[in-house]
Protein backbone atom coordinates (compact mmCIF):
# COMPACT_ATOMS: atom_id res chain seq x y z
CA UNK A 1 0.00 0.00 0.00
CA UNK A 2 1.21 3.49 -0.80
CA UNK A 3 1.52 6.23 1.78
CA UNK A 4 -1.57 7.99 0.39
CA UNK A 5 -3.67 4.84 0.69
CA UNK A 6 -2.34 4.29 4.22
CA UNK A 7 -3.30 7.88 5.16
CA UNK A 8 -6.76 7.43 3.63
CA UNK A 9 -7.31 4.19 5.58
CA UNK A 10 -6.13 5.82 8.83
CA UNK A 11 -8.43 8.79 8.18
CA UNK A 12 -11.34 6.44 7.42
CA UNK A 13 -10.75 4.51 10.66
CA UNK A 14 -10.43 7.69 12.70
CA UNK A 15 -13.44 9.24 10.96
CA UNK A 16 -15.49 6.13 11.73
CA UNK A 17 -14.44 6.31 15.38
CA UNK A 18 -15.37 10.01 15.55
CA UNK A 19 -18.74 9.30 13.91
CA UNK A 20 -19.50 6.45 16.31
CA UNK A 21 -18.73 8.79 19.19
CA UNK A 22 -21.40 11.22 17.94
CA UNK A 23 -19.51 13.77 15.83
CA UNK A 24 -21.25 15.21 12.76
CA UNK A 25 -19.99 14.68 9.22
CA UNK A 26 -19.14 18.39 9.08
CA UNK A 27 -17.02 18.19 12.24
CA UNK A 28 -15.26 15.02 11.04
CA UNK A 29 -14.53 16.63 7.67
CA UNK A 30 -13.04 19.69 9.40
CA UNK A 31 -10.92 17.61 11.76
CA UNK A 32 -9.60 15.33 9.01
CA UNK A 33 -9.17 18.04 6.40
CA UNK A 34 -11.57 16.26 4.02
CA UNK A 35 -14.80 17.28 2.32
CA UNK A 36 -18.19 16.46 3.80
CA UNK A 37 -18.94 14.61 0.57
CA UNK A 38 -15.93 12.30 1.13
CA UNK A 39 -16.97 11.66 4.73
CA UNK A 40 -20.52 10.93 3.55
CA UNK A 41 -19.20 8.46 0.98
CA UNK A 42 -17.07 6.69 3.62
CA UNK A 43 -20.04 6.68 6.00
CA UNK A 44 -22.29 5.01 3.42
CA UNK A 45 -19.66 2.51 2.21
CA UNK A 46 -18.68 1.50 5.73
CA UNK A 47 -22.26 1.47 7.06
CA UNK A 48 -21.22 3.72 9.91
CA UNK A 49 -24.84 4.45 10.90
CA UNK A 50 -25.49 0.75 11.59
CA UNK A 51 -22.20 0.41 13.42
CA UNK A 52 -22.93 3.45 15.59
CA UNK A 53 -26.33 2.06 16.53
CA UNK A 54 -25.04 -1.40 17.32
CA UNK A 55 -22.13 -0.13 19.42
CA UNK A 56 -23.92 2.64 21.28
CA UNK A 57 -27.08 0.71 21.96
CA UNK A 58 -25.77 -2.75 22.68
CA UNK A 59 -22.20 -2.57 23.98
CA UNK A 60 -23.28 -1.84 27.55
CA UNK A 61 -26.15 -4.29 27.21
CA UNK A 62 -23.80 -6.97 25.90
CA UNK A 63 -21.39 -6.43 28.77
CA UNK A 64 -24.23 -6.53 31.27
CA UNK A 65 -25.63 -9.70 29.71
CA UNK A 66 -22.22 -11.42 29.71
CA UNK A 67 -21.63 -10.50 33.36
CA UNK A 68 -25.09 -11.84 34.25
CA UNK A 69 -24.45 -15.11 32.39
CA UNK A 70 -21.13 -15.54 34.16
CA UNK A 71 -22.73 -14.77 37.52
CA UNK A 72 -25.58 -17.27 36.94
CA UNK A 73 -23.14 -20.00 35.90
CA UNK A 74 -20.92 -19.40 38.94
CA UNK A 75 -23.92 -19.43 41.29
CA UNK A 76 -25.22 -22.66 39.74
CA UNK A 77 -21.80 -24.28 40.19
CA UNK A 78 -21.46 -23.01 43.79
CA UNK A 79 -24.91 -24.22 44.86
CA UNK A 80 -24.85 -27.52 43.00
CA UNK A 81 -25.22 -30.52 45.33
CA UNK A 82 -22.31 -32.93 45.46
CA UNK A 83 -23.19 -36.24 43.80
CA UNK A 84 -21.10 -39.33 44.45
CA UNK A 85 -20.46 -42.04 41.86
CA UNK A 86 -22.18 -44.86 43.68
CA UNK A 87 -22.30 -48.17 41.80
CA UNK A 88 -25.76 -48.96 40.41
CA UNK A 89 -25.89 -52.26 42.29
CA UNK A 90 -25.96 -50.38 45.60
CA UNK A 91 -28.88 -48.24 44.46
CA UNK A 92 -31.22 -51.18 43.92
CA UNK A 93 -33.02 -53.15 46.61
CA UNK A 94 -32.01 -56.76 47.17
CA UNK A 95 -34.08 -59.77 48.21
CA UNK A 96 -33.15 -61.26 51.52
CA UNK A 97 -34.31 -64.51 53.11
CA UNK A 98 -34.39 -65.01 56.81
CA UNK A 99 -33.75 -68.34 58.53
CA UNK A 100 -37.40 -69.36 58.04
CA UNK A 101 -37.31 -68.72 54.31
CA UNK A 102 -39.33 -65.53 54.44
CA UNK A 103 -38.32 -63.06 51.76
CA UNK A 104 -37.93 -59.36 52.31
CA UNK A 105 -36.52 -56.43 50.40
CA UNK A 106 -33.70 -54.32 51.83
CA UNK A 107 -31.53 -51.54 50.56
CA UNK A 108 -27.80 -52.08 50.82
CA UNK A 109 -26.08 -49.89 53.36
CA UNK A 110 -23.24 -47.70 52.19
CA UNK A 111 -21.52 -44.43 52.96
CA UNK A 112 -21.81 -42.13 49.90
CA UNK A 113 -18.63 -40.24 50.76
CA UNK A 114 -16.66 -43.48 50.38
CA UNK A 115 -17.13 -43.22 46.61
CA UNK A 116 -15.58 -40.82 44.11
CA UNK A 117 -17.31 -37.52 43.42
CA UNK A 118 -19.32 -37.55 40.19
CA UNK A 119 -20.60 -33.95 40.27
CA UNK A 120 -19.19 -31.29 42.54
CA UNK A 121 -18.97 -27.55 43.17
CA UNK A 122 -16.16 -27.21 40.65
CA UNK A 123 -16.80 -26.47 36.98
CA UNK A 124 -16.82 -29.31 34.51
CA UNK A 125 -14.50 -28.98 31.51
CA UNK A 126 -17.45 -27.76 29.43
CA UNK A 127 -18.35 -25.17 32.08
CA UNK A 128 -14.72 -24.08 32.39
CA UNK A 129 -14.66 -23.59 28.62
CA UNK A 130 -17.84 -21.48 28.79
CA UNK A 131 -16.38 -19.41 31.66
CA UNK A 132 -13.18 -18.82 29.65
CA UNK A 133 -15.18 -17.76 26.59
CA UNK A 134 -17.42 -15.42 28.59
CA UNK A 135 -14.40 -13.89 30.32
CA UNK A 136 -12.64 -13.44 26.99
CA UNK A 137 -15.71 -11.78 25.46
CA UNK A 138 -16.03 -9.44 28.45
CA UNK A 139 -12.34 -8.55 28.26
CA UNK A 140 -12.59 -7.90 24.53
CA UNK A 141 -15.62 -5.64 24.91
CA UNK A 142 -14.07 -3.73 27.80
CA UNK A 143 -10.73 -3.16 26.08
CA UNK A 144 -12.41 -2.12 22.82
CA UNK A 145 -13.89 0.82 24.66
CA UNK A 146 -10.54 2.27 25.63
CA UNK A 147 -10.19 4.37 22.45
CA UNK A 148 -13.84 5.35 22.78
CA UNK A 149 -13.25 6.47 26.34
CA UNK A 150 -10.25 8.54 25.22
CA UNK A 151 -12.38 10.18 22.53
CA UNK A 152 -15.18 10.83 25.01
CA UNK A 153 -12.87 12.45 27.56
CA UNK A 154 -11.15 14.46 24.81
CA UNK A 155 -14.53 15.67 23.59
CA UNK A 156 -15.53 16.79 27.09
CA UNK A 157 -12.24 18.61 27.64
CA UNK A 158 -12.51 20.34 24.25
CA UNK A 159 -16.10 21.40 24.95
CA UNK A 160 -15.04 22.82 28.30
CA UNK A 161 -12.03 24.59 26.77
CA UNK A 162 -14.17 26.12 23.99
CA UNK A 163 -16.06 28.07 26.62
CA UNK A 164 -12.83 29.42 28.12
CA UNK A 165 -10.49 29.93 25.13
CA UNK A 166 -11.72 29.09 21.61
CA UNK A 167 -8.31 29.38 19.93
CA UNK A 168 -6.69 27.12 22.49
CA UNK A 169 -9.58 24.65 22.05
CA UNK A 170 -8.89 24.50 18.29
CA UNK A 171 -5.20 23.72 18.94
CA UNK A 172 -6.12 21.22 21.62
CA UNK A 173 -8.49 19.47 19.21
CA UNK A 174 -5.64 19.01 16.73
CA UNK A 175 -3.41 17.57 19.47
CA UNK A 176 -6.15 15.18 20.61
CA UNK A 177 -6.68 14.09 17.00
CA UNK A 178 -2.96 13.31 16.64
CA UNK A 179 -2.92 11.52 19.99
CA UNK A 180 -5.93 9.37 19.08
CA UNK A 181 -4.51 8.54 15.64
CA UNK A 182 -1.30 7.40 17.36
CA UNK A 183 -3.28 5.21 19.78
CA UNK A 184 -5.19 3.63 16.89
CA UNK A 185 -2.05 2.68 14.94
Amino acid sequence: MSRDKDKIELDKDYGKRLFIEGNTQKEIARRLGRTEKTIGKWKDEGKWDELRKSLLITKDNQLNSLYNQLDRLNKEIDTRPIVYDIPAILLKPVKLKDEHGNESIAWPEYNASDFPVKISNTPTSKEADIIAKLTSAINKLETETSIGEIVDVAKQIIQFTQGVDLEFAKNLTEYFDLFIKQKMS
